[in-house]
């Protein structure tokens, strides 16, 4: 999974190094020949990227759904050893197998998305060094100043998403309580206010998440024309070179930012995978309330 995820982006380098050169070739020296071999070669590249990706993600696809089966049949096994425990904290395990389950499938993610984004992110860098150095002293503080913003605005991304899940939990819970007094003239607007609670979290995360991975974004597509710019000023003057510095800045920013995003979905199910050994250990429901694991850099 992960050898194809990685191939396939140094693959996609090929179309944006080819593009440039067959805009040369076509603007600068009208050789008509060798633009059409360049054609070819970004059509055959981009076709075995595209293949590439689909067999990692049907590999992933397989890795996730295995992950999540072996994990929750050793969630039932911890479960099955709980110690004795009410009703009602029983009713809120099923989340547990559900929303909470699912998010451990981020390891798995974070395997795939990540390696495939720092190699990315890291032959990006490097070619276009090569092709442009100067470019680099003035992508490298873009880089740092968008690390700085956005983790700064993870944390509350982050316990917003805890947050979520507890509200999820407590919901489930309300579900076969209020069920069970269903002839309480209060038991409808109990659980009215459970789904509101659900409600204002996800509001809240969804503006925190928006936040950050809107802003981390914007930040980076600044970065690919201060990249062509200062290739313009420091002696670059061919257009398909040009075109060339700003497509590979793009993969530099994007590899960049994607792996800034994939820090903030880490920290936003720390909680959740936190309940889900919990369980497996067989601890007491009441652990959802526990402090979160240690933030990852």
């Amino acid at each position: 999974m992960v050898g194809l995820s990685t191939g396939g982006v140094l693959i996609g380098l090929v179309p944006p190094l080819a593009f440039g050169a067959l805009v040369n070739a076509l603007v600068e020296r009208k050789d008509t020949a060798e633009g059409a071999l360049l054609a070819g070669l970004i059509g055959l590249a981009v076709l075995v990227e595209t293949v590439a990706y689909v067999l990692s993600d049907g590999i992933y696809a397989r890795n996730a759904g295995r992950l999540y089966r072996s994990l929750r049949l050793l969630m039932f096994e911890g479960a099955c050893n709980l110690p004795s425990i009410d009703e009602e904290e029983r009713s809120g395990l099923p989340s547990r197998f559900i929303s909470d389950a699912e998010t451990v499938g981020v390891a798995v993610s974070v395997l795939d998305s990540g390696s495939m984004l720092l190699v990315e992110f890291a032959s990006a860098v490097v070619v276009l060094g090569l092709l442009s150095p100067w470019t680099i002293p003035v992508v490298a503080p873009e880089l740092a100043l968008t690390w700085v913003v956005t983790r700064r605005m993870q944390e509350p991304a982050a316990l917003a998403g805890q947050r979520r899940q507890e509200e999820l939990e407590h919901m489930t819970r309300s579900v076969t309580r209020e069920l069970a007094r269903r002839d309480d003239p209060q038991s409808t607007s109990r659980f009215v206010s459970a789904v509101d609670r659900v409600l204002g979290a996800e509001i809240r995360l969804g503006w925190l998440q928006a936040v950050n991975l809107q802003g981390s974004g914007g930040l980076a597509k600044l970065g690919p024309i201060a990249a062509v710019v200062v290739a313009a000023f420091t002696g670059t003057h061919l257009v398909g070179t040009l075109i060339a510095v700003y497509l590979l800045a793009q993969r530099v920013f994007w590899g960049f930012d994607g792996l800034v995003d994939l820090s903030l979905n880490l920290q936003s199910v720390r909680g959740a995978v936190a309940r889900c050994f919990a369980l497996i250990d067989g601890l007491s429901p009441t652990v959802r309330d526990s402090p979160p694991l240690p933030a990852t850099n």
